[in-house]
């Protein structure tokens, strides 16, 4: 998997123009050698910020993690969105032989080792949750999709006055994912603090009581890992 898989996109940014219109995104879970990040990061802006680049049909996050167990060695995610699936005909066919494009390539061939390749789907995502800089994951084995969903949309709106600078966001997986996930929630915040201080107001509000006790039957948790958004790119 160590080829540049790019035609580019960002972790969960759909920002939907139509409401019929159904978002995909792909993020890819990679280790970044400490030594070359630097060369990596730079020549994924010098490639962004070309003129090719900007005509790509994604929005475009680099993600670092700052949490992960002992199971998960990625440092960064690159994560794609794609407004919905037409945006997504030409996925694989790596990035244009411009010479940012082929500067980008050497330096993610060099520098980046990809972990996991992952499809997936907003489900229920608020797109105002693409500016906030921190996110916690929780990846679940989920039973009943339908039950689940509705349990999450209540839960989302009892807990909304708790929610100042923070998204909710549920999410299928559609391929790539690791064994027993089939869905995502997202919690996003402006920073790491702002998200501990809300998790604490709403983890003993009824709100969470309620949501755990229709969902904890049908879902199982299979992993977490937090992390920030560093770099943002197609955006506007």
């Amino acid at each position: 998997m160590k080829k540049i898989l790019l035609l580019l996109i960002f972790v969960f940014s759909l920002t939907l123009t139509n409401a019929q219109e159904k978002g995909y995104w792909v993020c890819f879970n990679v280790e970044v050698d400490a030594d070359g990040a630097g060369d990596f990061v730079q020549s994924l802006d010098n490639f962004m910020n070309s003129d090719t680049a900007k005509q790509l049909p994604f929005v475009i996050t680099l993600n670092e993690i700052l949490f992960a167990n002992e199971d998960t060695s990625i440092t960064h995610q690159l994560c794609f969105l794609a407004q919905n699936a037409d945006a997504m005909a030409n996925w694989g066919s790596g990035p244009p032989p411009t010479p940012e494009g082929i500067i980008l390539q050497m330096n993610f061939q060099k520098h980046v080792d990809v972990k996991q390749s992952i499809l997936g789907s907003p489900l229920i995502f608020d797109p105002n949750g693409l500016g906030l800089d921190y996110f916690n994951i929780w990846q679940f084995g989920v039973k009943d999709a339908a039950t689940y969903a509705n349990a999450f949309v209540k839960f989302q709106k009892d807990s909304s006055k708790m929610m100042k600078n923070a998204t909710f966001g549920l999410h299928e997986a559609i391929a790539g994912s690791s064994k027993g996930v089939t869905h995502y929630f997202a919690a996003r915040a402006s920073n790491l603090p702002e998200f501990l201080k809300i998790r604490e107001n709403i983890s003993t509000s009824k709100a969470a009581a309620d949501f755990f006790s229709k969902t904890t039957p049908i879902s199982e948790i299979i992993g977490v890992f937090g992390g920030r958004i560093i770099k943002r790119y197609n955006v506007n």
